[in-house]
């Protein structure tokens, strides 16, 4: 009978140590600890909660991941899409600097003799050699689109005039 009171005297103390371990106590990578604190500590489930935090941190980190791995790829199509979009602003400015080109030299071949339209000419051919500097943005490109544009309308007018 007196080594059962004893045996329950010793399973209440365990049973109460085990409440008596705080959070910094049952620090898993903590080596010092008894072995009374780690069992509290595994009874009490403190243990299982360091590695339930570690879980829920894994599992933020790969969500904020997967979060980051999208907007790469977000910005990568959009990175896509700005080059296509250069590149075709690109070839529609090429095809007007050629065509406004070879107006400009037909409108100078035919009209060679009368001095004051080889000066208009010459002014829209050096406006148009300032135009062909390379451009690397969008609004850049649009810019040098609306200068060609305006030089494109005034290489038809002078031609209109030429005709009458």
């Amino acid at each position: 009978m007196q080594l059962l009171k004893i045996m329950a005297l010793c399973g209440s103390v365990a049973i109460l140590s085990g409440c008596a371990t705080t959070a910094t106590d049952c620090d898993p990578s903590n080596r010092d600890a008894s072995l009374w604190t780690k069992m509290s500590c595994d009874g009490s489930g403190q243990y299982r909660g360091h590695v339930d935090r570690a879980e829920q941190g894994l599992i933020s980190a790969q969500e904020d991941n997967a979060r980051f791995r999208q907007i790469y790829a977000d910005i990568e199509a959009q990175r896509d899409a700005v080059g296509k979009s250069l590149a075709e602003q690109r070839k529609r400015q090429q095809t007007l600097n050629r065509s406004l080109g070879s107006l400009l030299a037909q409108l100078k071949a035919r009209k060679s003799d009368q001095k004051d339209v080889v000066l208009q000419i010459t002014d829209l051919e050096a406006s148009l050699q300032k135009t062909n500097t390379p451009a690397t943005s969008t609004a850049a490109i649009q810019a040098k689109q609306k200068q060609l544009d305006a030089l494109q309308a005034k290489a038809q007018r002078l031609q209109k005039s030429l005709e009458q």
